[in-house]
């Protein structure tokens, strides 16, 4: 076995070339003992097979440095070495991340584009969600998770069951049975946004009226004071303070949030919605999927619905207002009044959450915040 080994900002990484087992244990131990640092990564790409004795110093590391406040991750973990880890529980026990399969973009078909990346057709039963550069690998992992997390709770979702790279992309396959995109099915219905309306306002509802159990996804109001105490270097303090107050007002909840949901994270099978995207599924109060629907639909100004989903902005409002008379049936009068008092504020969420991951498009999100948003908003 050779063994490499870099430290970069405190963090060490041993990359693993050949098989861990009886005859190389002895080097891989003596690659541990120089460690500088109790932040470990173990670079498996190229590390074809480890043995039970293999499995047994890795824990003893793992263990090792947990105690001295530290952590071992185990990332590029082949097929083979993952089945070995899974077979043995030790997936269960420490940090795992596995080897993305390669995947060409070369013939499939394209299907959609928003901020964070773009969907192509595999095959009649494929799709693939392939995120944009500069957006962390770990997140198609979080989202293939998440997806297997909302399918067992019931959730609308279809079947995700691998996280591929191409290049430097990182992506999610899902397997749809030959569905259409809910955007191209509104595109070629464009003056049918009653339907579409129903249709969206259903999905929402099956997603916000599961409660999951404590713990399986995060609790997005908490995840929401920190992302707006970041917006300080380009909000002023009071901006800060202010949205931080109007964060506060949104009740707490313990049911389902998607967070990204509208039209192009949607497909359609044999006139069944499924989501295809679940990667910002948290918990939490329905409002942060209404702020959302606002953002891409219900303020024309941004432009985001031609963007995300190709439906012309004012066509986009039209389909706001068909999911609100849907989906508001079953909102009693001061939530409503609440709604219509704080649409530019709800709306805002969705954009400072934006902020913090699509560094490409900070310019024209921060001028959206305070060009259109902040001052629409009542300071009462």
């Amino acid at each position: 076995m050779d063994i490499t080994a870099a430290t970069i900002n405190g963090m060490t990484t041993l990359t693993l070339s050949g098989r861990l087992d009886v005859e190389t244990i002895a080097n891989f131990k003596v690659a541990l003992q120089p460690l500088t640092t109790n932040q470990l990564i173990l670079d498996m790409r190229s590390c074809t097979f480890v043995s039970s004795i293999g499995i047994r110093e890795i824990l003893k590391a793992h263990r090792d440095l947990s105690r001295a406040g530290g952590s071992v991750a185990l990332v590029n973990v082949s097929r083979d070495v993952m089945d070995i880890f899974r077979i043995t529980g030790m997936a269960e026990m420490m940090e795992i991340k596995p080897l993305a399969r390669e995947i060409s973009m070369d013939g499939l078909e394209f299907l959609s584009a928003g901020v964070c990346g773009k969907c192509y057709r595999v095959d009649r039963e494929t799709v693939v969600k392939l995120y944009n550069d500069g957006i962390d690998a770990s997140i198609a992992e979080r989202e293939k998770e998440y997806a297997k997390a909302a399918f067992v709770l019931g959730i609308p979702t279809a079947i995700s069951y691998d996280v591929v790279a191409c290049g430097s992309q990182t992506g999610v396959m899902y397997e749809m049975l030959d569905a259409e995109l809910f955007s191209v099915v509104i595109r070629a219905d464009i003056d049918n946004m009653a339907t579409h309306g129903r249709m969206l306002a259903d999905v929402a509802k099956a997603i916000h009226s599961v409660e999951p159990a404590p713990g399986v996804f995060p609790e997005i109001k908490e995840r929401f004071r920190s992302y707006i105490r970041e917006m300080d270097f380009f909000l002023s303090a009071d901006d800060i303070a202010f949205l931080l107050r109007k964060l506060e007002e949104i009740p707490d909840a313990g049911t389902c949030v998607h967070f990204d949901i509208h039209s192009s994270n949607i497909m359609i099978r044999d006139g069944e919605p499924v989501i295809i995207d679940m990667g910002d599924l948290s918990t939490g109060s329905f409002l942060f999927d209404i702020g959302l629907l606002l953002t891409i639909y219900g303020i024309p100004e941004l432009g985001i619905s031609e963007l995300a989903t190709k439906i012309p902005n004012e066509k986009g409002v039209e389909l706001w207002e068909a999911f609100r008379a849907a989906y508001f049936t079953d909102l009693d009068a001061a939530t409503i009044a609440y709604i219509d008092a704080n649409i530019a504020f709800l709306a805002s969420l969705r954009v400072i959450y934006s902020i913090t991951f699509l560094p490409a498009l900070r310019g024209s999100l921060c001028s959206m915040m305070t060009d259109i948003l902040l001052p629409r908003m009542s300071r009462d």
